[in-house]
C-alpha cells in the first residue's frame, strides 16, 4: 500500500527549490532588442547618419550596423550584420558580413564561424581559413553588445579577442574611464564613458553608453593625433524589453 505523502514536510523544500530557480533564471543575461538612429558629425556639422538595431532570430539573434556618410567630395556607405548566439552570458558569433560602397573601389566581407566544427571560414566561397580555431572569438558587431553584457555584470575593463573583416585577430582593452551627463540630440543623459586604450597609437576611441537605456551606445567619437575623425550621436531610439534567444545554432 502507498503511504500518504506528508506535503506539510516537503512545502518548505519545495519553496526553497522553487526560489533557487527564480534565482538562476532572474541571473539569465538577456538582450533587449532596439532600434537606434545617430547622426554623424564631423567638427560640429552633419555629414550624414546610421543606425544600430538587434533583434531575434530562429538561430539566436542579429545585431547590425548601417551608415551613408559624404563630406566634400567624399561619401561612404556600409552595412554590416552579425548573427549569433547567447550561451552563459557569453556571445558566440555564427557569421558576420560588411558591405561598403562609395568613393573608391566597392568591398564585401564574410566570416562564418562553423561551431561544431571550429573551422573558420571566410568569403562568400566560405573558405576555411587557416588559423588556429579560439572559441573567445567576437565580430565587430558582437563585442560591442558583449561589452553591454560585461557593464551589466558590474565589470570596469575589458578586453576582447575580435575578428577583422579578413579573420585575423586582435585584442581589443577598453576601460571605463568617467561618469558624465551628456547632452546629445536624443536629450541629456547620465552616461559612461569608455575609453580603448593603444600602445604606442596615435587613434583615440571614446564610446558613451546609458545605464538607464539598458547600456546602449548613445555616442562614439573617434580622432587620431586628437584632432576628430567623426563623432556619432544618439538621435532616435526605439527600445524593447529584455530578450532571451534560443542558445542553439
Amino acid at each position: 500500500m502507498m503511504k500518504k505523502i506528508n506535503w506539510r514536510l516537503w512545502a518548505p523544500f519545495i519553496v526553497v527549490a522553487t526560489l533557487f530557480t527564480k534565482s538562476l533564471y532572474a541571473e539569465t543575461p538577456k538582450l533587449s532588442s532596439f532600434n537606434a538612429d545617430y547622426i554623424v558629425y564631423r567638427a560640429g556639422k552633419k555629414h550624414g547618419e546610421a543606425n544600430r538595431y538587434l533583434k531575434v532570430t530562429e538561430q539566436g539573434y542579429q545585431a547590425g550596423y548601417s551608415s551613408d556618410i559624404s563630406w566634400m567630395i567624399f561619401s561612404d556607405s556600409r552595412r554590416e550584420t552579425s548573427d549569433f548566439i547567447l550561451e552563459d552570458g557569453r556571445i558566440k558569433p555564427l557569421r558576420y558580413t560588411m558591405q561598403r560602397s562609395g568613393t573608391g573601389p566597392d568591398r564585401y566581407y564574410e566570416l562564418n564561424l562553423d561551431r561544431q566544427q571550429n573551422i573558420l571560414r571566410e568569403g562568400k566561397n566560405r573558405k576555411p581559413k587557416d588559423v588556429s580555431w579560439q572559441d573567445d572569438w567576437l565580430d565587430q558587431i558582437s563585442y560591442q553588445l558583449q561589452l553591454a553584457l560585461d557593464l551589466k555584470a558590474g565589470q570596469t575593463e575589458f578586453h576582447y579577442n575580435v575578428l577583422n573583416r579578413h579573420g585575423d585577430s586582435k585584442m581589443y582593452h577598453y576601460k571605463v574611464v568617467a561618469e558624465e551627463m551628456l547632452p546629445l540630440p536624443y536629450g541629456n543623459i547620465k552616461t559612461l564613458r569608455i575609453a580603448r586604450i593603444e600602445q604606442n597609437s596615435d587613434k583615440q576611441i571614446y564610446a558613451w553608453v546609458a545605464p538607464e537605456l539598458d547600456y546602449m551606445l548613445v555616442r562614439l567619437w573617434r580622432g587620431e593625433d586628437n584632432v576628430e575623425q567623426f563623432d556619432v550621436q544618439l538621435h532616435k531610439l526605439d527600445f524593447t524589453p529584455a530578450i532571451q534567444a534560443s542558445a542553439s545554432p
